[in-house]
């Protein structure tokens, strides 16, 4: 298997050029990252979807390689356009998209808003039925000063903590995956940067996200850690119930990041769900 190609677009002061990991031949394949994460949380379906797909993982920015500009609009609205303009720029007309936490959340507004765009979701602890913003990222929303020195605070050295809390399966925690996860955050701007996007989230009324639920009609899969600590899997059922055409999967003993605490099971999960379609 060769090495994933890389490639590094980015002018220093906008969010439109990504980072991305682009690897294999096939259906295009868009994987979408979560919340204080990047493209480094698929190391480990990079390599085995893309013997089927044409896998393509972004930075959405200001995470991992991509551009951090302090004054860049980070709404919903305008990462979901960045992510149809992405698209644009790879010359991707239609993709299966796979999410895991806001980048699941960033799929299903995609799949509402552009259903010729997205053939298929597989949507992992995505972000949508959310009452409030997950406590380990409160921090980033506070404002002004308090927010720049919640930014100053959280920096590589809180890395292995978040991820404790993040994982379940906690042999899969190692050096190289604290490594990988800290890099982007010894970056002061990068950490502002995210303050922004925190404070930007719009958190919907469940009503809001239910009318959402119900233009969405592309085949989906929906997965699930059993020990999710960050999405609980009261809101996988609450989606489930909502979207009838989706196939539910709850790993046991799993928590906020199925790809990488269980890859060779999200794998097959992915793999056998798009392959008929």
């Amino acid at each position: 298997m060769p090495p994933p190609k890389t490639e590094d677009r980015r002018p220093k002061t906008t969010p439109e050029a990504w980072f991305f990991i682009e690897q294999g031949h096939g259906p295009p394949l868009l994987l979408l990252h979560g919340l204080g994460a990047s493209s480094f949380s698929w190391r480990d379906n990079l390599g085995p979807l893309s013997r089927h797909f044409r896998v393509i993982a972004p930075d959405i920015p200001p995470h991992g390689r991509s551009p951090a500009p302090l004054d860049g609009d980070y709404r919903l609205e305008a990462l979901t356009q960045g992510v149809m303009d992405f698209m644009d720029r790879r010359g991707i007309g239609e993709a299966a998209v796979a999410g895991n936490s806001l980048g699941g959340g960033l799929a299903l507004l995609l799949a509402q808003a552009r259903p010729d765009r997205v053939k298929a979701l597989a949507l992992l602890a995505p972000a949508a039925a959310l009452t409030r913003v997950p406590l380990i990222f409160y921090p980033l929303r506070l404002p002004g000063l308090l927010g720049m020195m919640a930014a100053a605070l959280l920096g590589p050295w809180f890395i292995p903590g978040a991820i404790r809390y993040m994982y379940q399966r906690r042999d899969r925690i190692t050096p190289e995956v604290v490594a990988g996860y800290a890099a982007p955050y010894r970056e002061f701007q990068r950490r502002l940067a995210l303050g922004r996007l925190c404070r930007s989230l719009e958190i919907w009324p469940l009503e809001k996200v239910e009318a959402m639920l119900k233009e969405i009609h592309q085949p989906c899969a929906l997965i699930w850690g059993e020990k999710d600590r960050i999405l609980p899997p009261a809101q996988g059922e609450w989606l489930k119930a909502r979207l009838p055409q989706a196939r539910w999967h709850l790993l046991a003993g799993v928590g906020h990041a199925p790809q990488e605490e269980a890859p060779d099971e999200v794998n097959k999960i992915i793999i056998d769900f798009l392959h008929p379609l």
